[in-house]
């Protein structure tokens, strides 16, 4: 069988790594092209397009995939197959349509739940005690196609987005080869995917990592780890941007008053830093100054005495 994986995010990579290990005859590899990032703004390929090419895979790196050329492109390869994972491309109807097997998706939630674009940060910061992978025939919708086979994985109040990438990133490679090993009798027994009970993940923006600490501390801890350790949630005092990683909720002493004014003051306990919330405090243990290695918070505030009473925005 001839397959054609697609996939960008690091999450996406386990699958393809099990296809290959588990002898699939991948045949092309698409992928997001290489962007820039970090200080330097250095151009870097997906960890997928190096693994790809790393096999000696052939790789694409459309801008879209709507174009007839595109179409003509994927037609040629003459797949039986596309698996899907994380890729971040529209894939279009002519398209979905030239696979004899169609597309398989390997989605980072328990569908209806969190269709879109970051269901595994939209899982943490709404509190969710599970999530899951759910393998899926893809049809026009977004993540709306019929269920091949679903399994679920706990949250707790400490998980962040990269432990629960991992995990789920485990299990979906683990489904994905399970379900090529019964391919035919899976997607004829497929169900349809319910409607009702689906949300939406949207794409994260810089923006939408800003951390609100007039939210209570289970909101704003929340916040931290759906976004720890990358692309981290992130708040600035003194012209300094920082990027919050760990947290943990403390009780407030009985003669400290939290009030409307000093709601995101930093303030030093025992060499430790802590900051206020609406309803509570938040030890910070673990934070990376914008330009600088991630760091203990207390390590930070050793060097940072300055900040201690400010306010963060």
């Amino acid at each position: 069988m001839n397959v054609v994986f697609m996939g960008t995010a690091d999450f996406s990579l386990k699958g393809l790594v099990a296809l290959c290990e588990n002898h699939c005859n991948v045949i092309a590899v698409y992928t997001q092209a290489p962007k820039p990032s970090g200080r330097k703004q250095k151009i870097h390929k997906s960890a997928v397009h190096e693994f790809a090419e790393s096999k000696g895979i052939a790789v694409f790196t459309p801008k879209s995939l709507k174009k007839a050329e595109q179409i003509e492109i994927f037609a040629s390869l003459k797949p039986d197959l596309a698996i899907v994972s994380s890729y971040g491309l529209i894939i279009p109807q002519n398209m979905l349509d030239i696979p004899k097997y169609g597309f398989v998706n390997i989605h980072a939630s328990a569908l209806p739940r969190w269709r879109g674009a970051a269901p595994i940060q939209a899982a943490i910061l709404a509190g969710d005690k599970q999530t899951g992978i759910t393998i899926m025939k893809m049809d026009a919708g977004v993540d709306t196609g019929d269920i091949i086979s679903m399994q679920y994985v706990d949250i707790t109040s400490k998980t962040n987005h990269g432990q629960l990438s991992e995990d789920l990133g485990n299990l979906g490679a683990k489904m994905i080869i399970e379900t090529l090993s019964d391919l035919d009798n899976l997607l004829a027994n497929a169900q349809k995917q319910p409607n009702e009970g689906a949300t939406y993940a949207q794409k994260i923006s810089k923006e939408s990592c800003k951390i609100d600490w007039n939210n209570s501390t289970t909101d704003v801890l929340r916040h931290i780890m759906a976004f720890s350790p990358a692309p981290g949630a992130w708040s600035e005092v003194d012209g300094l941007r920082i990027k919050i990683l760990d947290a943990d909720v403390v009780s407030a002493s009985s003669n400290f008053e939290i009030s409307a004014a000093n709601i995101g003051e930093i303030f030093e306990n025992k060499g430790e830093m802590f900051v206020v919330c609406r309803d509570g405090i938040l030890k910070i243990t673990k934070i990376q100054p914008a330009g600088k290695n991630a760091m203990n918070g207390s390590d930070f505030l050793r060097g940072r005495k300055n900040l201690v009473g400010k306010i963060f925005s």
